[in-house]
């Protein structure tokens, strides 16, 4: 009659368990807008990073995590959206997680990793990759910015015309600032020049700060005064003309 009751017992507790499991499942997908981590075995992995936007407050993300980098660096949503996040690998194993949200994902190789969050307020979220993958682990992140409507349709600038903009990269070719730096993304001896305007930029000592027009002049004419976290102060001054300093301006803004 005992090993009945405690039988009974266990199977209460466990089903009273499980129930409290799919309640807090429920909680996260409707009050907090989260949905569930999901291995998705039918999807093939991504070659590259893409935003995709189905209406101006539904987007697809594709993260793409490799040593040491997220591609895409930085996305822009506006305030209200959902997202759906897809992650893959393409070497070894990574994570990612968004501080400030509950979205915690594992990026294996062969397979991709779902899961959707709201985003209600404009907001900076970094992501950062919490599997250690190598030496360069430490400096593994990403940025998500959430800005109101207006600053999101205001970046819809059209693009320079081509001539303008291979007059532009050759400039920068002949001002040697494409030895260490990159316009695609990829890593380098120097930050990656794509996306970079409006980027969080953590400095060494800590600080952080946004990469505006200001921050952006002085770091092309006085490339000593701000240091990025992570790299070395090897970048001479270069000899630009007031013209040639604002055409590479205008370029930088281009480079989403």
């Amino acid at each position: 009659m005992n090993v009945l009751r405690l039988e009974r017992r266990i199977v209460i507790i466990a089903t009273l368990f499980v129930l409290t499991l799919f309640g807090v499942a429920a909680l996260a997908i409707n009050m907090f807008h989260v949905g569930l981590p999901t291995c998705l075995t039918d999807i093939k992995p991504f070659l590259k990073g893409e935003v995709i936007a189905h209406s101006p407050d539904h987007f697809e993300v594709h993260y793409v995590s490799k040593m040491w980098a997220f591609d895409p660096e930085e996305i822009v949503v506006p305030a209200g959206a959902t997202v759906d996040f897809y992650v893959s690998a393409k070497d070894v194993t990574h994570g990612l997680i968004l501080i400030g949200t509950d979205l915690n994902l594992m990026a294996v190789p062969g397979v991709v990793n779902y899961a959707r969050v709201k985003f209600d307020q404009p907001r900076n979220y970094k992501l950062l990759c919490h599997e250690f993958c190598g030496t360069g682990h430490e400096r593994m992140a990403a940025i998500l910015r959430v800005v109101d409507r207006a600053t999101f349709d205001a970046r819809k600038i059209a693009p320079p015309p081509p001539e303008q903009t291979n007059a532009t990269t050759k400039l920068l070719e002949a001002k040697d600032c494409m030895t260490c730096h990159s316009i695609d993304g990829s890593e380098s001896i120097g930050p990656t020049l794509k996306g970079i305007l409006g980027r969080s930029v953590k400095l060494k000592g800590g600080a952080t700060i946004t990469a505006d027009e200001a921050y952006l002049r002085e770091s092309i004419v006085q490339p000593d005064a701000k240091i990025t976290d992570g790299f070395d102060d090897l970048m001479p001054k270069p000899e630009l003309t007031d013209e040639e300093l604002k055409q590479i301006l205008d370029y930088l803004k281009t480079l989403k």
